[in-house]
């Protein structure tokens, strides 16, 4: 039996293209009656002149980030939607995924920054009871990303985007390790996508950040990441021990939590030094963060010193029964 997966039927980039939103549909041959933008209020009125030349049957505007807003959100989506379109930051993403896949309805994303791949993974991270939790999901019909808005995004964000995506090759490792103890198989396809993702980014340095060649690349890199986790059904492509760490402060320390990718970008650097023992690649791996700017946003950003740092691993092999470096850290320190 052939493996098949929903690849976006909508793909557009570029500059000034959120006022052209029934053109990019029809283009595809989708016509909808029924379509229901889901925002917030503050960031509609900043592209309301935009957005408002697409004709929406319904607007509703939420918070985001938070589970508890989709009963409510369930009960304004009229019975004649037809499509949903989520515009807005990671948050609104994964709440307009979530309240797609509960009500069966196809949903179009429109991010407003690229700070991680949640522009087009097939997981949802939605705080339940005050903890993050994952939540699989349907992929998107499509995705429109308008450059003239990402650019308006703070730049931690995008860097934010840069360590999410750079941090595949710290999950590709794991994924690695775990094949050669016999507790998992690798699809080969998906390992092939996620890496091709990651390396979109190296030859580009802090000044490139907001041009659009680069936005590009970034975007690419994103939705890439995203179909490989499609592919395998499995976010493993892209989440190992750097995200355990990072899920572990969410969960442990959600007082000193901060945005995802710089959390998995200082976790990458900080397991090669000390779970991998490979200097060579952590040398490389600062060097590009220097290039490209995560370095200085890291020490501004994280509150965690090296040694607190080695005091979550223990913390973050209990996330999920997901076998990576940490756990052979771990068994290390036991075993002495």
């Amino acid at each position: 039996m052939y493996k098949s997966i929903s690849c976006p039927i909508i793909f557009k980039i570029g500059e000034d293209i959120i006022n052209n939103i029934d053109d990019i549909l029809q283009d595809a041959h989708l016509y909808f009656k029924g379509k229901i933008l889901i925002t917030q209020k503050e960031l509609f009125n900043l592209y309301a002149d935009k957005l408002n030349k697409t004709e929406f049957s319904q607007i509703i505007f939420v918070n985001g980030g938070d589970i508890s807003e989709y009963e409510i959100l369930s009960e304004k989506i009229n019975t004649k939607a037809d499509v949903l379109v989520a515009f807005g930051g990671g948050s609104i993403l994964d709440l307009v995924k979530y309240t797609s896949t509960k009500k069966n309805l196809p949903y179009l994303n429109i991010p407003s920054t690229l700070s991680n791949d949640s522009i087009y993974s097939p997981v949802a991270r939605l705080t339940k009871d005050g903890k993050k939790v994952s939540f699989g999901v349907d992929s998107p019909l499509g995705l429109i990303v308008d450059f003239s808005i990402i650019k308006k995004s703070p730049k931690k964000l995008l860097l934010a985007g840069v360590g999410d995506l750079l941090s595949n090759a710290s999950a590709l490792k794991d994924w690695k390790l775990s094949n050669i103890k016999g507790l998992e198989k690798i699809n080969e396809f998906s390992f092939m996508i996620s890496r091709s993702a990651n390396n979109l980014l190296v030859n580009y340095s802090e000044i490139d950040i907001y041009s659009n060649i680069f936005l590009r690349d970034l975007t690419y890199g994103l939705v890439n990441s995203g179909l490989a986790m499609l592919w395998c059904g499995s976010s493993r492509p892209a989440s190992g021990s750097e995200h355990l760490i990072s899920h572990a402060i969410d969960e442990f320390y959600p007082e000193k939590s901060r945005v995802h990718g710089i959390q998995v970008a200082w976790a990458f650097l900080l397991i090669e030094k000390y779970c991998r023992k490979d200097i060579q690649e952590y040398n490389k791996l600062k060097l590009f963060y220097n290039q490209i700017g995560l370095n200085a946003l890291i020490k501004a950003e994280i509150p965690f010193s090296d040694k607190e740092f080695l005091e979550l691993i223990p913390l973050a092999i209990k996330i999920r029964n997901r076998y990576t470096i940490l756990n052979e850290y771990v068994n290390l320190i036991l075993l002495n």
